[in-house]
C-alpha cells in the first residue's frame, strides 16, 4: 500500500473523529456505514467494468452521493434524534466509498473495520470521557431503551470528549492495531 493510499484511507476515518462521542453515535455510523460500503462495493463492480478514466469517477461521485444521501433519508426517518446529533458528520460517509473507489480492496472487510473502529472508538470515548456508556441509547432504540445508561460514579477526564480526545484514541487505536498486523505477519 502506497504512502497516498494511507493517508487516503486514514482520510476516511474522519466521521469518526467528530461523531463518536458516545457509544449510540458510534453504534448509529456503524449501522449506517457498514451497509453502504458493503452495497457501494457491489455497484462498484459494474462502474469498474464499463466506464475508466473521468467517466468512472464522475459514476463513483454520483454513486456515493446516491448512497449518503438514501442513508441519511433513512436515518432521519428511522432514529431523527441520532441522525440529529450526527450532524454533517453522517455526509462524511462518502470518504470510505471513495477510498474504496481509489484502492481496490474488500469492501466487506473495510465496512467490518470502519464499523468496529466507530463502536470502540464510540465506547472509549463515552467511558473516558463521560464517565459512562449508553447515554442516549433511546435515540435509536426508542422509548424502551431510556433507563439503560451505565454510570460508573465519577467524573470523566473531558479531554476524550472533544475531538482532540477522539484524535488521540484513535491514533492509539490504528497504532494497536498495526503493531498486531505486523506481529501476526512476521510469524513464521
Amino acid at each position: 500500500m502506497t504512502p497516498r493510499q494511507t493517508g487516503f484511507g486514514l482520510l476516511g476515518l474522519a466521521a469518526l473523529v467528530g461523531a463518536c462521542d458516545l457509544a449510540v453515535k458510534g453504534l448509529g455510523l456503524a449501522l449506517a456505514g457498514l451497509p453502504l460500503t458493503a452495497l457501494f462495493g457491489l455497484l462498484l463492480i459494474p462502474l469498474r467494468s464499463h466506464l475508466d478514466g473521468p467517466a468512472y469517477w464522475l459514476g463513483v461521485l454520483l454513486t456515493t452521493a446516491l448512497l449518503v444521501s438514501l442513508i441519511d433519508l433513512l436515518m432521519q426517518a428511522w432514529a431523527f434524534e441520532l441522525h440529529r446529533s450526527l450532524g454533517p458528520f453522517l455526509a462524511l460517509l462518502a470518504l470510505p466509498c471513495l477510498q474504496l473507489a481509489q484502492a481496490p480492496s474488500s469492501t466487506l472487510r473495510a465496512g467490518c473495520i470502519f464499523a468496529l473502529l466507530a463502536l470502540l472508538l464510540g465506547c472509549l470515548r463515552e467511558v473516558l470521557g463521560h464517565a459512562g456508556l449508553f447515554a442516549h441509547l433511546d435515540w435509536l432504540l426508542g422509548p424502551i431503551a431510556l433507563g439503560w445508561q451505565l454510570n460508573f460514579g465519577a467524573d470523566g477526564i473531558p479531554l476524550f470528549a472533544l475531538a482532540p480526545g477522539g484524535f488521540i484514541l484513535l491514533g492509539i487505536l490504528i497504532a494497536i492495531w498495526r503493531t498486531l498486523s505486523a506481529s501476526y505477519s512476521n510469524r513464521p
